[in-house]
């Protein structure tokens, strides 16, 4: 093991940190920012990526790696990263069993997100496609079946074959079996996949049976790939992840292994931000032509401040007509929607702006800071302010 160094003097001296992941995704990607935003205040540290296979592992052990960060999601992998005795903070999900501290997602919740996702707008079918023996596919599929059959309704599901890749983010290849599930689905359904590139195949396979996306197939994909989400036809909607701040902890927790501290056993779990809506899924699964209207309406408006009357303008019904329409086809009042459409865009503004609490407030329909923090907290347990913090690199 290398000698220990105290905090104090690990910005002097140089430090070789093994950055050990695949760059080929967004997520992965945003964990070496917030690797990068740590190294901001730790000068003496060298940032070297190396790739996520063994034989390159073992290769670039000649470079004196202080410590690693590493997504080991490959027993082969672990074990090289175990046999070098340097410390190393492992940012997958899969292989719990390994002697590294783990900063990771909350898969669970993940799925949990997507769920209320697909059931707010409407859809009472669903469907999940992901892996029988990966970790994080495994979490999501239970989150997402969780809230679904609180809901009442069931899910559908379809496992990859667990040979089909060795990394289950991979680009897909011809995958018959999957086209066969998704022809016998009922429709119209709410299909949440393991990750991007998953839901990209099922929205091709999608164009290839004549389902409509989002009217037949409402598609959800997880890690808000932003390149290809808008490759899509249509644009991916997908839960984001806290590539970022995973990426932050797990510098900061590896600068703590490397002065003596003490490994926790706990995981580190962070929160996802959100849903990142975008064309696959954004559609009302309801029959109710007044309900419909009222829902664009509501979409389109999310940006100022709406009232149910504001609502019953457009609509030509008595509000107790209207409310119980919606209430028939969306389980849920007017007043109800309003809300969940200010919450949604504030959420995305929070992931993805640096404005002010006021500014985001003003954006997303509130009259105020103070109401918009009264309410976002009421809606989702915590501040605006906390909210923020949770998914982003902290100092």
């Amino acid at each position: 093991m290398p000698r220990p160094r105290s905090e104090s003097t690990a910005t002097s001296e140089i430090v070789r940190i093994g950055l050990v992941m695949a760059h080929s995704l967004a997520f992965y990607r945003d964990i070496l920012r917030g690797v990068k935003t740590f190294a901001v205040d730790r000068p003496g540290w060298v940032l070297t990526p190396i790739a996520s296979q063994p034989r390159a592992l073992t290769l670039a052990k000649r470079l004196g790696c202080d410590g690693y960060i590493a997504h080991a999601f490959d027993k082969r992998l672990a074990n090289v990263l175990v046999s070098f005795d340097r410390p190393v903070v492992n940012v997958a999900a899969g292989l719990p069993d390994l002697p590294f501290p783990r900063v990771m997602v909350d898969h669970f919740e993940v799925g949990r997100q997507a769920a209320r996702h697909l059931l707010d707008r409407g859809l009472r079918q669903f469907g999940f496609v992901g892996y029988p023996r990966h970790e994080f596919s495994i979490e999501r599929e239970r989150g997402f079946c969780e809230v679904i059959r609180e809901a009442g309704a069931s899910v559908a599901i379809f496992h990859e074959r667990p040979n089909r890749a060795e990394e289950p983010t991979g680009l897909w290849l011809w995958n018959r079996p999957l086209l066969q599930w998704l022809t016998a689905l009922p429709q119209p359904v709410g299909v949440l996949a393991s990750h991007d590139t998953q839901a990209a195949q099922v929205s091709e396979y999608c164009h290839q049976l004549g389902r409509r996306v989002p009217d037949d197939v409402a598609i959800v994909g997880v890690d808000d790939d932003d390149l290809l989400c808008e490759l899509s036809r249509p644009p991916l909607s997908s839960v984001a992840l806290p590539g970022e701040r995973i990426g932050y902890e797990a510098a900061r927790l590896l600068d703590k292994l490397l002065a003596g501290h003490t490994p926790d056993r706990e995981a580190i779990v962070l929160p996802p931000p959100g849903v990142v809506v975008r064309q696959s899924s954004n559609l009302f699964a309801v029959d109710d032509p007044h309900v419909r209207t009222a829902i664009r309406f509501i979409g389109e408006n999310g940006h100022r401040p709406l009232r149910v009357a504001d609502v019953l303008k457009i609509i030509p019904v008595a509000r107790r007509v209207l409310e119980r329409r919606f209430r028939n086809s969306l389980r849920r009042s007017i007043s109800e929607e309003i809300r969940r459409v200010h919450i949604e865009r504030s959420r995305q503004l929070l992931v993805d702006t640096e404005l002010s609490m006021a500014q985001i407030a003003g954006c997303a329909g509130f009259h105020d800071s103070r109401h918009f923090s009264i309410v976002f907290r009421r809606e989702t347990g915590m501040s605006p302010t906390q909210f923020r913090s949770s998914f982003r690199p902290r100092g």
